[in-house]
């Protein structure tokens, strides 16, 4: 079946929902079901879409799942992403869940176990597997191209009233604990970047606090060490602090350094052998990155082509997060 004679159910029609719905509209979509308890965000999410398009509004995501959509995004506050994925995967429909899966493991396994049973295909969003900064590091470790690793040092963040300028941060999920929020589990995406580059992680000490003046509940800063597996130390940051926003990686191995300014589309290389340092420079355009996120999950519902990053994969991304968040309390 084409793109087309899809059906796609967004269940949240805040910012990253809008997003993904444009970008479904762009290769190709043309029937949507809109669901949010706003009507005001349920019609900016209508005014994402072409005039062609064919589009109910729902307020009550049960209610349109009754109606057999052939996909639903899971696009609502962390806290709601098992319950509403539950619901869907029972009722038979096909799964894009924003991060994380869950703001607790508790029933993860039977979400996935329905997913399974119901042959249903089932994707995280997980954006940065499709960045090509991203994807040219993941080249450049399986290549070994500094040779066996021995540390590495990734930080970050960003500061939380500039995420979303035109609302108020404190309303956002991201700053409420009932909701899921909190630095850890918001800025996952960095979790699942060192086991995707890195490996499995072997063991985690971590740093969680509160230590800014931001009007929130949960914690805006993280510091962990981490162990891989595969015996490589990485010190890792992030922060809901820094108003110079900054993405940064440097790695060290046996045949030389690697540094990486994600933002700036910059890796440059040191190598051992000629005391010197190489540079490449990656242009790329940030909504190309959930473009091709979205052509993948289309590809799996279309053709039944592997999904880039399944339920499991969500699961082991999102029970680490939550052992370093226990680690400050949370």
């Amino acid at each position: 079946m084409d793109i087309k004679d899809k059906t796609f159910l967004l269940i949240g029609c805040g910012s990253i929902g809008r997003r993904h719905i444009k970008n479904l509209a762009s290769i190709g979509a043309r029937r949507f079901m809109l669901c949010d308890l706003s009507e005001d965000r349920q019609a900016q999410a209508r005014a994402c879409l072409p005039g062609d398009a064919e589009v109910e509004s729902f307020t009550d995501y049960c209610a349109a799942l009754d109606k057999g959509p052939d996909a639903a995004l899971i696009c609502t506050p962390s806290s709601m992403h098992r319950e509403m994925s539950v619901a869907a995967a029972r009722a038979g429909v096909n799964l894009f869940i924003e991060k994380p899966l869950s703001h607790t493991i508790d029933g993860v396994a039977e979400l996935i176990e329905i997913v399974t049973e119901k042959q249903l295909i089932a994707t995280m969003a997980m954006c940065y597997r499709f960045h090509p900064v991203f994807k040219r590091l993941k080249q450049m470790m399986d290549d070994n191209v500094i040779g066996r690793l021995y540390h590495a040092n990734c930080y970050g963040g960003y500061y939380l009233p500039y995420w979303h300028p035109n609302e108020d941060y404190r309303t956002e999920y991201a700053a409420q604990k009932k909701l899921g929020g909190g630095v850890i589990l918001t800025s996952i995406h960095g979790f699942d970047n060192l086991r995707w580059l890195f490996g499995e992680v072997e063991q985690v000490t971590a740093i969680v606090d509160k230590v800014g003046d931001l009007e929130m509940d949960v914690e805006d800063m993280a510091l962990g060490t981490f162990q891989m597996q595969s015996g490589l130390y990485i010190s890792w940051q992030t922060d809901f602090l820094r108003r110079s926003d900054e993405h940064m990686y440097v790695i060290v191995g046996e045949l030389g350094t690697l540094r990486c300014n994600v933002l700036e589309g910059l890796i440059e290389v040191y190598s051992a052998e000629d005391r010197s340092w190489s540079t490449e420079r990656i242009a790329y355009n940030v909504n190309a990155m959930y473009i091709a996120e979205m052509e993948s999950f289309v590809s799996a519902i279309t053709t039944g082509s592997p999904v880039a990053v399944g339920l499991d994969e969500g699961r082991k991304t999102l029970k680490l997060a939550l052992e370093i968040k226990a680690q400050g309390g949370g």
